[in-house]
């Protein structure tokens, strides 16, 4: 490798601008107004710039190796695109290039950069060398991936031009934003959800996967979750403004299309993401008093970036799918409900439950003198009972029947109209008791068609006899999380009004 100090003048490096190409692997235009603005006041007083490093790649052609920041700024200034600050006005006028007098604008065109031509230099060299001129500086881990040597990384970098990054999401490519989002996505399709997504932890996949083939299951797998995306996505989406969140939905895309039953799903897909993005709003926006710890975790996840962040994001993202849907559970499928860490939810809602009955029952006993949900045998066994995943029909039953216990019978008519998830549950324990099949045909039909719905709405098939087993803590989560909601709605009636005793005459 040859290197040629040379100088040149802004004005011919303007005019020969198309000569001088930044390669794919240099980092893209981090450089805020402020940071432009200083290196032109730097330029009008004659301070001398760092030096810049140009690739000779045929005659009259270049790659920047390092300067297009600055050489961007000047671009821009020349162009009346970037305008001076008050204070250079006050000592040069302007406030854009066309503005300056014509002294001063001879002085801007004569300034003279100092560079260093590199001649007769491989590419790992090129990029060897951009990797230790970088040392110390404050890169991105994806602008320094982004100079490593790699068939993975070139793919990666080919993924940041697909049209969902380009027509679908709000986020900007500032500071090779795309980039970051698909390397940490084949990091996690390569190693694993455990794997580490610090730079130390992909540079060191990005080198063992030098010779990564673009013709892999990874990577078309990778491409067809972009395209799911991107069909459901067909216009800008304002949403999609955070990169890890951008990441951790095309996990779980990823996720979709391995099963190859994600036709047909877009718009299942939008709404669900939509409505989990705005809840996690919602729930973030609450702070100590956030009702759902799931949302919690995802955030808390994402701030600290630390290892486990990605599964902990995707095991929320999974669980949150499944129970919003039961068309994208079912294209999920048992596996990935299993895994999505249902029987801990399970455990946190009972316990939940438990704890908005002990309210309600203060409450009411505030005005009554007594509980709203009765305490028996029956209903503090249910307590206990209702905090473990079900796991077949048998348990299923039991947990319709101790449902039934403290939804039904202990409330007894001290709640004049049921929330529809109590009624729910009374309808499910009549299918277990068999009591559908009682009367003349016509309310028979109409009462089997009622249970099926009834089911349909918690578990996607139409009687648990139909219920693949993995699938059965899918359905206890979200009958739980109806009861919770009809819970924390509920009411207590207000006392009557004492009767007016008349005085005695």
């Amino acid at each position: 490798m040859k290197m040629t100090p040379g100088r040149r003048a802004l004005d011919k490096i303007f005019k020969r601008r198309d000569r001088y190409e930044i390669p794919e692997w240099q980092r893209g235009e981090v450089w805020n107004i402020e940071r432009k603005q200083q290196l032109i006041d730097s330029v009008l007083r004659g301070w001398k710039l760092p030096k810049f490093y140009f690739l000779k790649v045929s005659e009259d052609q270049y790659e920047v190796v390092d300067g297009q920041q600055r050489l961007n700024a000047i671009y821009d200034f020349f162009s009346n695109d970037l305008a001076l600050t008050g204070e250079t006005m006050k000592d040069f006028g302007g406030p854009t290039y066309k503005d300056l007098k014509t002294k001063i604008a001879d002085i801007f065109d004569d300034f003279e950069i100092e560079f260093d031509e590199i001649e007769n230099a491989t590419e790992d060299e090129v990029k060897q060398f951009f990797q230790r001129l970088q040392q110390g500086l404050p890169l991105s881990s994806s602008e320094k991936l982004n100079s490593i040597h790699s068939k993975l990384r070139d793919f990666c970098r080919g993924l940041t031009k697909h049209e969902f990054f380009t027509k679908s999401v709000e986020l900007s490519d500032t500071r090779l934003a795309y980039f970051d989002v698909t390397t940490k996505t084949l990091a996690i399709e390569i190693d694993g959800l455990d794997t580490g997504l610090r730079f130390e932890d992909v540079k060191a996949i990005f080198e063992t996967n030098n010779n990564y083939s673009t013709s892999s299951q990874t990577s078309k797998r990778v491409k067809a979750a972009l395209d799911f995306l991107a069909a459901s996505f067909p216009k800008q989406e304002p949403l999609l403004k955070n990169r890890t969140i951008i990441q951790s939905l095309l996990t779980l895309t990823c996720l979709l299309v391995s099963t190859r039953k994600q036709v047909g799903l877009e718009k299942k897909f939008v709404e669900f993401t939509r409505w989990f993005l705005s809840e996690l709003g919602n729930q973030i926006e609450l702070g100590q008093k956030a009702t759902d710890y799931d949302f919690v975790k995802f955030q808390k996840s994402i701030n600290a970036n630390v290892k486990g962040g990605a599964h902990t994001r995707h095991e929320v993202l999974l669980r949150k799918a499944i129970l919003h849907s039961n068309e994208l559970a079912e294209a999920f499928g048992s596996n990935a409900i299993a895994m999505s860490g249902l029987a801990t939810t399970v455990s946190e809602m009972a316990e939940t439950i438990v704890k908005q009955v002990h309210q309600l029952n203060f409450a009411y006993a505030a005005i009554y003198g007594d509980d709203l949900f009765k305490a028996t045998n029956k209903t503090t066994n249910a307590f206990l009972t209702i905090k473990t995943p079900i796991s077949d029909l048998v348990s299923y039953t039991k947990l319709i029947d101790d449902l039934y216990f403290i939804f039904r019978e202990s409330i007894g008519q001290r709640i004049t109209t049921l929330p529809d998830s109590f009624i729910d549950v009374n309808v499910l324990r009549t299918e277990r008791q068999h009591d559908v099949d009682h009367g003349d045909a016509s309310k028979v039909r109409s009462k089997r068609k009622k249970a099926g719905a009834t089911f349909s709405k918690y578990a996607g098939a139409k009687t648990p006899e139909l219920l693949d087993n993995p699938r059965f803590p899918l359905a206890q989560a979200k009958l739980l999380g109806a009861l919770i909601e009809d819970l924390s709605t509920l009411t207590i009636p207000p006392a009557p009004a004492s009767p007016v005793q008349t005085p005695k005459s």
